[in-house]
């Protein structure tokens, strides 16, 4: 009989989840990271372009593909979306990638993502305000 191995200790599932997760909490981090150092709720107004403050579709929303598909630019009035989103999604994304894979699908990788928001979204705010 072929020992079956528990979904949580596979690694193409954890690098899935990783992934997955990461890219939701990336973009959550771009959004902490615009808000919270401008005073702005998290929860209203929904996500928009900072420059024409046309609200966002979902196919805005989707971390990573919707910068990339819409070239880095608002599809609304065209002013450029800064680089920053990317990088914020991709950092938050490869930390939560090591976390799911070092942790697995243990209570100890919910400590870890949110020390991992905390984290890239405190440094982005210093790194933005040239607190280095």
């Amino acid at each position: 009989m072929i020992p079956v191995m528990p979904l949580q200790d596979m690694l193409w599932f954890r690098l899935l989840a990783g992934l997955l997760v990461g890219l939701a909490l990336g973009s959550f981090t771009t959004m902490l990271s615009y808000r919270a150092p401008r005073n702005i709720s998290i929860v209203r107004p929904p996500s928009h372009c900072p420059k024409c403050h046309t609200p966002l579709k979902a196919r805005d929303l989707v971390p990573l593909f919707s910068w990339l598909l819409a070239r880095g630019k608002c599809r609304a009035c065209g002013a450029p979306i800064g680089l920053r989103y990317v990088l914020i999604e991709l950092v938050t994304t490869g930390a939560t990638l090591i976390a799911f894979v070092w942790l697995g699908l243990t209570p100890h990788v919910i400590v870890a993502l949110v020390g991992i928001v905390a984290f890239v979204a405190l440094a982005a705010i210093n790194i933005e305000r040239g607190r280095n």
